[in-house]
C-alpha cells in the first residue's frame, strides 16, 4: 500500500484508537483494520484520478512488487535511493492520498448500512457533523495536489499525467 496507518495516529489526520502497534487492544486493531481497508480500496481510485488510467495501473503494480510480505510501501519508500520514476512520483502523492482517505472515512463515519437501511451510529461521545473536517481534509489534499502538478510542470515528473480536474478543486461546507 502507498501509505499505512501511521498517517492517522497523530497530527491533523488523527483517528481515535488508530495504532501502529501489533499488540494494541481490540479497539485499536479494529480501527487499524478499518483504516487499512479504506487505504486498499481507495489507492487505485486516487492514483487513477491523479495519474490517469494507464499510469495508475503501472504505479499500482510497482507498489505491489515493492511491498512483498505485507510490508508497507510507505516505509520502504523512505529508504529508497535509486531514481526509478515511480518512486519519484509516488513519494509526492503520499500526503495528499492520506487526506483523501481521511475525507472518505469521515464521509462514511456517521452511519452504518443495515439490512433495513442506514442507521446513525451510537457511542458514549456526542456526535458532531464531520463536514468541517471533511472540507479541511479535502482542501489540504487539493493544495498538495496543486503543488504536485506545479512540480510536474517544472519538468520533474518522469511520467505523463492525466489528472482529473475535481482533484484540483477546493470545496466548502455548502458544496458551492
Amino acid at each position: 500500500m502507498l501509505i499505512d496507518v501511521s498517517y492517522f495516529v497523530s497530527g491533523p489526520r488523527h483517528i481515535q484508537n488508530a495504532s501502529t502497534s501489533k499488540t494494541a487492544g481490540a479497539d485499536s486493531l479494529a480501527v487499524t483494520g478499518h483504516i487499512e481497508a479504506y487505504i486498499k480500496e481507495l489507492q487505485p481510485v486516487f492514483l487513477e484520478a491523479m495519474l490517469g488510467v494507464e499510469e495508475a495501473k503501472k504505479a499500482n503494480k510497482f507498489i505491489e512488487q515493492a511491498t512483498c510480505d505485507n510490508d508497507y510501501f510507505a516505509v520502504e519508500l523512505l529508504d529508497r535511493t535509486d531514481d526509478d520514476k515511480y518512486w519519484t512520483v509516488l513519494k509526492q502523492l503520499k500526503e495528499p492520498f492520506a487526506d483523501y482517505v481521511l475525507f472518505n472515512i469521515l464521509r462514511d463515519a456517521s452511519s452504518q448500512a443495515t439490512i433495513t437501511g442506514n442507521v446513525r451510529l451510537k457511542c458514549a461521545n456526542e456526535y458532531v457533523s464531520p463536514i468541517k473536517a471533511q472540507v479541511i481534509a479535502w482542501n489540504r489534499m487539493v493544495d498538495a495536489n496543486v503543488k504536485f502538478i506545479l512540480w510536474a510542470r517544472e519538468g520533474n515528473c518522469p511520467i505523463p499525467l492525466e489528472t482529473q480536474t475535481n482533484m484540483l478543486n477546493r470545496i466548502n461546507q455548502f458544496n458551492l
